[in-house]
């Protein structure tokens, strides 16, 4: 592995922005969850972890007024590159400390951003500001990743998967993902493998890191969000919007409304 590509920071690097983009540049499945609550008249809408900017230039394309924040100025500089004449804004900011004065009529957070506050602390720290950012009749929309059963029952063996991705020019990546969980723990820990095979005239190279996202169930994150003023308007188990089934589903899309009655 690249020396500048060690945990925790290969993600603000330019190869990392290259595959993130090849896997998820194109994916619009979870647009339906968002247009379906996002208020019928524009708004100003906050992304959390906008990676390379899919959905909020999509959105944007709607009418709405998207600012989308991230920590990898790599991946910003993609999603400026890609904005087209209804470009929303972007800036390099921590969604743990969130430097914004207006109120802001829906705030995302896509494709499991959450899950990666692992630290109690700085869970708390979004959720406040969030709230504290949303306008009084605002929305609060996100994706979440939750461990299936099977996956606790391994009791910290791995689980592997893997995809391949075949790039236009000829070349293929091939992405291996091993995850397990640990036993009387809430966190996930999950190894990313790059196997990049060029074409002939170039060298392959094969990446890898790990890190942890929280492995909350359903009924814990209700009661964080509970805890920090929200109220549950709607939960889906995928992005057919099929209602949320804790057994079955271990992708949970939820709408969430600040709670009048406040933080609990």
């Amino acid at each position: 592995m690249p020396q500048d590509l060690k945990p925790g920071r290969i993600y603000g690097h330019a190869r990392y922005t290259a595959l993130y983009d090849l896997e998820l540049g194109d994916f619009s499945a979870d647009l339906p969850f968002y247009r379906k609550h996002l208020p019928e008249q524009p708004c100003a809408i906050l992304e959390l972890g906008c990676g390379t900017g899919r959905v909020s230039r999509a959105l944007a394309a709607d009418g709405h007024q998207l600012t989308g924040i991230d920590l990898s100025f790599p991946m910003l500089a993609v999603a400026s590159r890609a904005a087209s004449t209804v470009a929303p804004r972007y800036a390099c900011m921590d969604m743990a400390a969130l430097a914004f004065r207006a109120a802001f009529g829906a705030i995302i957070a896509p494709y499991n951003t959450l899950n990666l506050l692992t630290g109690p602390e700085t869970l708390r720290s979004c959720l406040t500001q969030v709230r504290h950012l949303l306008s009084e009749e605002g929305i609060l929309l996100l994706q979440l990743y939750l461990p299936d059963q099977d996956l606790r029952a391994l009791a910290g063996k791995k689980r592997f998967q893997f995809r391949i991705f075949d790039c236009p020019d000829g070349s293929k990546v091939i992405k291996e993902i091993l995850k397990n969980t640990a036993p009387h723990s809430d966190l996930v820990e999950i190894t990313e493998r790059y196997r990049l095979r060029f074409r002939k005239d170039l060298p392959n190279e094969d990446w890898e890191y790990t890190y942890q996202i929280l492995g909350y169930d359903f009924a814990q994150w209700l009661e964080i969000f509970a805890g920090h003023g929200f109220r549950l308007d709607a939960a889906y188990g995928g992005y057919d919007l099929a209602p949320f089934v804790p057994e079955a589903h271990t992708t949970l899309l939820l709408a969430l409304k600040k709670d009048a009655c406040g933080p609990k």
